[in-house]
């Protein structure tokens, strides 16, 4: 499901050259609706951050094997990491034919947006590309605000700007990926009480805060996400609220490696 990205974003930096971590999704009796995984791969001074999120079995069928892949790469300054280029593909199915007429047939509609970093002018470019069949567009355009993070970099960055991971107060971050209009992000913090209702299970090491995006990011209502962030900084647990047709999605960290 194309939501899981979001829960991806919340963990912590390993310095070490390839790290991988795998989500479990799921929605009430439907059980797991999808899968995704994450890799990091550092080598010098360069980084690169990875991450392919799909559907699966009835959310697989209603979103016509929607699938997500972003990507982030740039170098590592100063201990945080920089983006030069960022990169988020969406990809579905659609029945394609004749109004009139039983026969159609199956076609791969993708949307692909770009971004090039320019930090020492401090501007972004965005180029939008779309295909459906033999159909293809694209558009390049400059972006009305500048960030030096991309969402994957600030996130990743995430434990070098709250070491302790304790938030009190409200926070805004920006970031290429969230608001399209202002790259604003919102940063609440969260009690355990408030979080263990919307999930359950063991909360035990857990710290806790909530996330609004500011865009109706991954089918959600306004990308508002609650998450549990276990000590190491990995998000162990998150839930975002107001998806279309499903609601609340719950997530939880199954896998890890590095």
């Amino acid at each position: 499901m194309r939501l899981i990205i979001v829960f991806l974003l919340f963990m912590n930096c390993i310095w070490a050259k390839d790290m991988r971590a795998t989500y479990r999704v799921s929605f009430g009796i439907f059980g797991k609706i999808g899968t995704a995984q994450t890799l990091l791969h550092v080598e010098g001074k360069k980084y690169k951050i990875k991450v392919h999120a799909k559907s699966t079995g009835f959310a697989s069928f209603i979103s016509g094997d929607r699938q997500e892949w972003y990507e982030s790469q740039g170098e590592i300054k100063d201990g945080r990491f920089l983006p030069d280029f960022y990169k988020k593909i969406v990809q579905r199915e659609v029945n394609v034919g004749d109004a009139f007429s039983t026969k159609t047939k199956t076609e791969i509609k993708r949307y692909t947006l770009i971004y090039k970093f320019n930090h020492k002018t401090k501007t972004i470019i965005a180029t939008k590309i779309k295909t459906e069949g033999n159909s293809r567009s694209e558009h390049s355009e400059k972006v009305q605000f500048y960030t030096n993070n991309d969402l994957l970099s600030l996130f990743f960055n995430f434990k070098k700007l709250f070491p302790s991971l304790n938030i009190k107060k409200h926070h805004i971050l920006h970031a290429v990926g969230a608001d399209k209009n202002t790259g604003k992000i919102d940063l609440f913090p969260a009690s355990k009480k408030e979080f263990s209702k919307l999930i359950g299970g063991d909360m035990k090491g857990l710290k806790f805060m909530k996330v609004i995006l500011s865009d109706k990011i991954f089918a959600s209502k306004k990308g508002e996400l609650y998450l549990g962030l276990n000590e190491n900084g990995f998000c162990q647990k998150a839930v975002l609220k107001d998806v279309i047709l499903f609601g609340d999605i719950r997530g939880e960290l199954v896998e890890k490696n590095y």
